[in-house]
């Protein structure tokens, strides 16, 4: 790996690659370069890198840190005593609860007692977050103007305790050592553990101090080493190595530790070990991954090192870049990284990728093929159009647009989704955040599906030309249907008749759909459409046809209901503001 005092890293597998987009993230992309799949950088970026490696994490994240909240409220602080509590009302009251309640719990926490130890300021940590009092709430705004006077002044006492706390968090030694123990136990601790800072026993308290001992200086010592004895090989660069006392145990949901455990390899004799040099650039793994929404995502687009770094900055940069609450997954920011990565590579074929998620403390992995791709960059209309479809089923809100892309990652079609939908519209359509045009969306969606990953072989223009007939045609037979049942003032029939429907579509039965269909234009005096007949041959187009035809039955383009039915449109997300 070593050339003069120069360094090469070679593109590998997805742990790898991230670690190494991980690196360039903390040094810099300016201070590297990046050929084809190799990354080269001088050795003198190793200089001060424990710095610049928790100066990266918290550059990054320091908005979410706990740190953050505490003192950025001094802002808040000032504008309601500028503004002589005229502003502070029953419900800034209560978030100023809440805020109290974090703050407290933040100062009490080990991270921030390991903090203390490090900081020379002589102020009395322990003692001030005992002082802060949560304030007594009236039952409502009335009673609140009744006792203004009093609740004020307990806020303003609560102040006077914010203050110095609020000014031993923002002193430089506070900057240093809270935040880094934020990222630590926020971020790092994610990727890695069990040694240096995160050992359960840490020989040095000072985490940079830590972090420079275990992984900067091992590093450098190694590279300066007469390498010409040594008779092992690092397990990812093939560099020559003394011993195998570097192995990948650190590395969470990974490794395993050899000594303990010596049966997992073969002959009970361990071969995989690390040079130090790649244990400091797995170190940087973390920095690889974009954290949020207690999700961490890596997307593997492995061509070439600067594939990996515009895919994942994107990725990155939106994740940050969206205020907490104004989104709740990471998929649509996912989707939109890969239709930038579409654009960014419209020279050449798209080719396969891998996502990779780090959920509930675990990593999950989809491999997106060419055929999926495509499908996420053709549907970008409909599922922009699915941002804020949201339905409740057993308590729990369901995102329509996370369920489309779950499917999609899986190899799955949208039916059984699609049923689950319009069976919750006519059950609970007060507690559904979607009409038929999502359907509809979801519909052309599974089109697009069937067509890329069920090998039909049609024409892109015929196949368009053929869903937006089959799709659009049975919309339009259903609306015609509900209309004539309106006019004969029987919409309240409509319900029941759905329900016979979706049983039919359920079970593939198709005489059941037909019998249902033949009734109800029976009762109206109306031919049966071309659309639902023809569909009977194809059993793909026969669910098409029916889903499409019964979600235009229960919506109506002119703002009426069904009985018990009424407009809803997905509540928005807010900022949970701190007073």
């Amino acid at each position: 790996m070593k050339n003069n005092t120069h360094l090469k890293l070679v593109l590998g597998d997805w742990q790898w690659n991230a670690s190494i987009y991980g690196f360039i993230n903390i040094v810099g992309k300016e201070n590297v370069d990046l050929i084809e799949d190799t990354v080269t950088f001088s050795t003198d970026l190793l200089e001060g890198f424990a710095e610049k490696y928790f100066g990266y994490f918290i550059r990054t994240y320091e908005k979410t840190l706990s740190w953050y909240k505490i003192v950025s409220f001094a802002e808040k602080m000032e504008a309601y005593e500028d503004d002589a509590f005229a502003g502070f009302n029953l419900e800034a009251l209560k978030s100023f609860n809440i805020y109290l309640k974090d703050v407290k719990r933040f100062l009490k926490s080990n991270s921030y007692k390991a903090a203390y130890e490090l900081i020379t300021l002589n102020v009395d940590m322990p003692s001030l977050e005992k002082q802060l009092t949560a304030i007594k709430e009236p039952k409502d705004q009335q009673q609140f103007e009744a006792g203004k006077s009093g609740i004020i002044t307990e806020v303003q006492n609560n102040f006077i305790v914010l203050r110095p706390i609020i000014a031993y968090c923002n002193s430089p030694e506070g900057k240093k050592y809270i935040r880094a123990k934020n990222v630590i136990y926020t971020i790092i601790n994610n990727a890695w553990d069990g040694v240096s800072f995160l050992d359960r026993q840490p020989k040095e308290k000072d985490v940079y101090t830590s972090y420079k001992k275990y992984f900067v200086d091992g590093a450098v010592e190694y590279l300066q080493q007469n390498k010409s004895h040594h008779k092992y090989n690092c397990f990812i660069c093939d560099a020559p190595i003394k011993d195998l006392n570097h192995t990948l145990s650190f590395l969470n949901e990974t490794g395993f530790d050899v000594g303990k455990k010596s049966s997992h390899v073969w002959d009970f004799q361990n071969d995989i070990a690390l040079c130090p040099l790649c244990k400091l650039i797995y170190s940087c793994l973390p920095a690889g991954l974009a954290y949020g929404y207690n999700h961490g995502l890596y997307i593997n687009a492995n061509q070439d090192v600067e594939t990996v770094f515009k895919i994942n900055h994107v990725l990155k940069t939106e994740i940050l870049g969206v205020k907490e609450g104004n989104i709740r997954t990471i998929y649509p920011i996912l989707v939109n990284a890969l239709h930038q990565k579409e654009h960014d590579t419209a020279k050449y074929e798209l080719a396969d990728i891998q996502v990779v998620r780090y959920e509930n403390d675990s990593y999950r992995f989809n491999i997106l093929s060419r055929k999926m791709l495509e499908i996420i960059v053709e549907s970008k209309d409909e599922l922009d159009g699915l941002l804020k479809a949201v339905f409740m089923e057993n308590g729990m809100t369901v995102r329509v647009y996370d369920e489309v892309i779950v499917r999609i990652f899986n190899n799955q079609n949208l039916f059984t989704l699609i049923h689950r939908m319009i069976y919750h519209k006519l059950a609970n359509p007060a507690r559904c955040y979607f009409n038929g045009a999502h359907i509809m969306y979801l519909l052309k969606i599974n089109q697009k599906i069937y067509t890329r990953l069920g090998g039909m072989e049609v024409e892109r223009g015929e196949e368009t030309r053929q869903n937006q007939f089959l799709i659009g045609n049975a919309k339009e037979a259903g609306q015609n249907l509900r209309k004539r049942y309106y006019g004969k003032d029987a919409q309240h029939k409509l319900p029941g008749i759905c329900y016979r429907l979706l049983n039919a579509l359920k079970t593939a039965n198709k005489d059941m759909f037909m019998d249902v269909t033949l009734n109800c234009y029976l009762y109206v005096r109306a031919q049966v459409p071309e659309v639902i007949t023809r569909a009977l041959s194809n059993e793909k187009d026969f669910s098409t046809m029916g889903y499409a035809f019964v979600a235009a039955l229960i919506d109506e383009p002119e703002g009426k209901s069904l009985p018990g039915e009424k407009e809803n449109t997905a509540p928005e997300a807010g900022e949970e503001e701190l007073v």
